[in-house]
Order: C-alpha cells, then structure tokens, then sequence
C-alpha cells in the first residue's frame, strides 16, 4: 500500500500542499527523514500557514538531532495555532531532549493551561521533574495521571520514578 502511494505521488508530481504532505508522511513512516522533510517543506511553500506541516516538519528534525530547526518548526506552528496543547507537548519534548528543562516545564505547563487534563503533558512534566532529581514533583505527576484515570501512562510513569528511587538508594 505504502508503495502504491509512493508511485501515485510521484507520478502526479505533487502540486497541492496536502499530496506534499502525505508524501512527506509516507517517507517519514518509512525513516526516509531527509525525503520527508523536502515534502513538508515542498507544503510550506504551496500553503505557508500549513500548522501539520510545520509540526511534522518538527518532528523530523527532531528525529534527525537539527533541535534548532525543530525548536523553528515548532514556534511557527504555535505561532498559526496557539491553543493546540499538543504543539506545546512536542516543543516541550524537544527542549527536554536538548536539557532545557526549564524551557519544557514551560511548554508542558502551558499545554496543561491549555487542557488541564492533557495526559502526555503531565507524564512528560514528569519525565523532566525525575531527570531534575525531583522525585516529589514526579510522583504528584503520577497522582494527577492516576486520578484522571490514565493508568497506562501513570504505572509507565511510576515504574520510572521506582527506578530512579532504587538507582538512588
């Protein structure tokens, strides 16, 4: 199926931001990042206020390690949709990658202004707080996924906070 889209894309040349953008999806499923990116950068220039494009564009930056460029893609797609709490989650995520911790207890705590029950914001606030050492500000991490019913991500969160406790010990 993947290789059908590939062909059909190509074929047609891609002259519409969304084909740019599906041919920049296909790629990056497929780990072809520097394709990928060409696609979503091809969409910006067809649609420049194109938010998916930007945050997938962040994405593969992300993945490739160029944190300044994804840190970029992130602002512009914030900048065109400021109450999408999962952008903020994906800066955050990117800051917290590059040790800005502050910065991606910024972006986590606005995500959660945002939507106050945002689940990945709270598990990666308190990914941050466990990589800061702070094992309280974690576990009221954990407690806010645990009451909000979010028992995946609350025991993924506890089993990392357990760990950090006995590594600790």
């Amino acid at each position: 199926m993947l290789g059908d889209m590939f062909s059909r894309l190509k074929r047609q040349r891609p002259d519409s931001p969304e084909d740019c953008l599906e041919l920049g999806l296909a790629y990056h499923k497929t780990g072809q990042l520097a394709k990928a990116i060409k696609a979503y950068l091809s969409a910006l220039e067809l649609r420049p206020n194109f938010v998916t494009a930007y945050q997938h564009l962040g994405a593969a930056y992300d993945e490739i390690g160029q944190f300044v460029d994804a840190l970029k893609a992130y602002a512009k797609a914030i900048m065109l949709a400021p109450q999408d709490p999962e952008l903020r989650n994906d800066l955050g995520l990117v800051y917290f990658s590059v040790g800005s911790y502050a910065e991606a207890i910024k972006a986590f705590k606005q995500a959660l202004e945002i939507d106050s029950h945002n689940a990945r914001a709270h598990y990666s606030l308190g990914l941050v707080y466990l990589d800061l050492g702070d094992l309280d500000l974690a576990l009221a991490q954990h407690c806010e996924l645990n009451n909000r019913n979010e028992k995946q991500l609350a025991f993924q969160l506890l089993d990392k906070i357990q760990l950090q406790s006995r590594q600790a010990s």
